[in-house]
């Protein structure tokens, strides 16, 4: 009996893969069921948004049904570990979105938007970084990328996620800037995505 590929992690890899796609979908279910009804939830973008929204989706899209071909294309080469840590930075990034939405709550929306007497929320993850959310999107996805053990994937869905977050941070931040009081003395004492970093 000959051993499996070693490139390809035999049946252990393909296993770790799919528990990326789980996370995933965890990703895709904490979006559906946890944020707040109305116009949080809502895909009809103002011209503020940039079509960012849009962006996001497509990269989502993109990264998801890509990745396997890419993985066929170009045989995984990266360490066994990269599956399981892969899984854990997904679960790390889910948990790090969980916990933006609910300290955001009804003012977390799928687009780019102002409303009523919405303020600066400084709790929860919002005391170290000023988009803990994308930065949970952001590890979920690169979890994701790394359970397929192949850098060409992760290459891509770095390239596709980052491109997207960093148009959204730029066009968020120009529209809080300009409508929410107090954003900007906020933003000069906290880190976009990266604590002391970035």
């Amino acid at each position: 009996m000959t051993e499996p590929d070693a490139r390809s992690g035999g049946r252990g890899g393909i296993v770790w893969f799919l528990a990326g796609y789980a996370g995933v979908a965890g990703f895709l279910v904490l979006e559906a069921s946890a944020r707040e009804r109305g116009s949080a939830s809502s895909l009809n973008a103002s011209r503020d948004d940039r079509g960012t929204t849009r962006m996001i989706i497509a990269a989502y899209a993109t990264a998801a049904i890509a990745a396997p071909l890419v993985r066929l294309r170009w045989r995984p080469g990266l360490p066994r570990a990269a599956g399981p840590v892969g899984v854990g930075i997904e679960a790390v990034g889910l948990g790090l979105r969980a916990w933006s939405m609910r300290a955001l709550g009804g003012s977390y929306s799928r687009t780019l938007r102002v409303e009523g007497a919405q303020t600066v929320v400084e709790r929860g993850p919002y005391r170290f970084v000023r988009h803990p959310g994308y930065a949970g999107s952001l590890l979920i996805w690169t979890g994701f990328a790394l359970t397929s053990r192949s850098l060409p994937v992760v290459g891509a869905v770095a390239g596709l996620l980052g491109s997207a977050y960093h148009r959204r941070v730029a066009a968020e931040e120009a529209l809080l800037g300009r409508e929410l009081p107090g954003y900007t003395e906020y933003s000069r004492r906290t880190k976009r995505l990266i604590p002391f970093v970035w």
